[in-house]
């Protein structure tokens, strides 16, 4: 997306040719690239790396350990003894740290980046000049969840002591990691306009939750884009194609997706998430099955009303400027049903039929980053319908070490 993107969201295109320089290639874990991960990030003056996880394996996937807080700060001031009586208090915390420890044990390595893969990190770099943590989120699969990571996230950036004029940050995000990666370079692009319209959607939470306040604050008392802007270095693995990038609001910007191309068609291309067998699914037959099915239309609803309506009103901002696909169905089961029946069907199921729409497209690259590796694991790399092998720690010194050497060509 342009500069000055304000928020608008990526169009779905099968491109004729890839928007960015685009690789697509075959790979093995042991193709790692003949650099020193550590000495290069130093000498590009990586002062931080950050790993940020994708969706439903956060600490509060479903808004309810932030609803209980928000009981709690609620709590009239004569009822406050009999809050610290049940300790309601402490539910909110001991519910994320519930989530974030069943997430990890159900999804296993491939799900987030556990506290083992950041160890394999740290060994990797044999330099504690550079940190590495690991970001959490709610994880939640809607608009506010997303915006929130955001406002979390450049918060906890702008509180790092770097120079953002010549110092780095490298961030890697998982899965929808990625379009909170896409939200924060729009805040950081900070056009006064678009930064007042993305509070003004959020209502009362823009004014009052201390994060949304204190991200308001900080974008107002700088210049436009936002200094920390140039310092960011972002990768995302199997991001699915959703929010604008603003190219003010980022340095470098990696693209890394599964993808297994399709005999008769573009190598770029994604089979369609739908339709297709279970079997080509499970298996991963076609590449990164959830990358390419997570577009929009795929989000859930927030269970909380204040939230679910924020949700809405962010969705109207981000996609005021989406295009909507032309709902064709060529040689398919809708063509055969009498005119009066299909218009029916069309006004009935409107949503789903667009979402088909966009997902025939096959979308694999985004509208903009400097690059996107498009790669084939393997026929084994098959967990999570192929959206987790990105998190394996085999896979580490490959992705290290590819992403250090390109870093280096890209910024010498």
């Amino acid at each position: 997306m342009p500069r000055q993107n304000r928020f608008r969201h990526q169009p779905y295109v099968a491109w004729e040719s890839p928007p960015i320089p685009t690789t697509v290639a075959a790979v093995r874990p042991d193709q790692v690239a003949n650099v020193d991960v550590g000495e290069t990030l130093l000498r590009l003056r990586v002062r931080r790396v950050l790993l940020v996880h994708g969706t439903f394996v956060g600490n509060d996937p479903f808004g309810l350990a932030d609803k209980l807080d928000e009981m709690t700060d609620s709590a009239p001031p004569l009822l406050r003894p009999l809050v610290k009586t049940i300790a309601l208090e402490s539910w909110g915390r001991v519910l994320r740290g519930i989530n974030q420890k069943l997430g990890d044990r159900v999804m296993g390595e491939t799900g987030s980046f556990r506290n083992d893969y950041l160890d394999d990190f740290r060994a990797l770099l044999r330099t504690d000049e550079i940190p590495v943590e690991r970001f959490d989120w709610s994880s939640g699969n809607d608009h506010f969840a997303r915006a929130e990571a955001a406002i979390r996230l450049f918060n906890r950036l702008t509180d790092l002591p770097i120079d953002p004029v010549r110092d780095r940050l490298l961030l890697w995000g998982h899965s929808h990691a990625s379009n909170v990666f896409a939200l924060l370079t729009n805040l950081l692009a900070n056009d006064r306009g678009a930064i007042e319209a993305f509070f003004n959607s959020v209502g009362r939470i823009g004014n009052e939750r201390p994060d949304w306040k204190i991200a308001r604050e900080r974008l107002t008392a700088v210049a436009s884009p936002h200094p920390l802007a140039k310092a960011l270095c972002l990768v995302t693995f199997g991001g699915p194609v959703r929010y604008g990038w603003d190219r003010d609001g980022y340095a470098r910007l990696l693209h890394i997706v599964q993808q297994r191309p399709v005999s008769g068609q573009a190598e770029w291309l994604a089979k369609p998430a739908l339709p297709q067998t279970l079997d080509e699914i499970l298996k991963a037959k076609h590449g990164d099955w959830v990358q390419s099915f997570g577009i929009a239309g795929t989000d859930l609803k927030p269970v909380d009303r204040e939230i679910r309506e924020a949700h809405r009103a962010l969705g109207q901002l981000f996609e005021a400027g989406l295009i909507e696909p032309q709902v064709t169905g060529s040689n398919a089961l809708l063509d055969r049903l009498p005119e009066a029946a299909r218009a029916r069907v069309r006004e009935k199921f409107q949503e789903f039929l667009t979402l088909l729409e966009r997902l025939r497209c096959g979308q694999r690259v985004p509208s903009d980053g400097d690059a996107a590796w498009l790669l084939d694991y393997g026929t084994d790399e098959v967990e999570k319908f192929g959206h987790g092998v990105y998190m394996k720690r085999a896979w580490l010194p490959f992705h290290a070490t590819r992403i250090a050497e390109w870093l280096r060509h890209t910024m010498e």
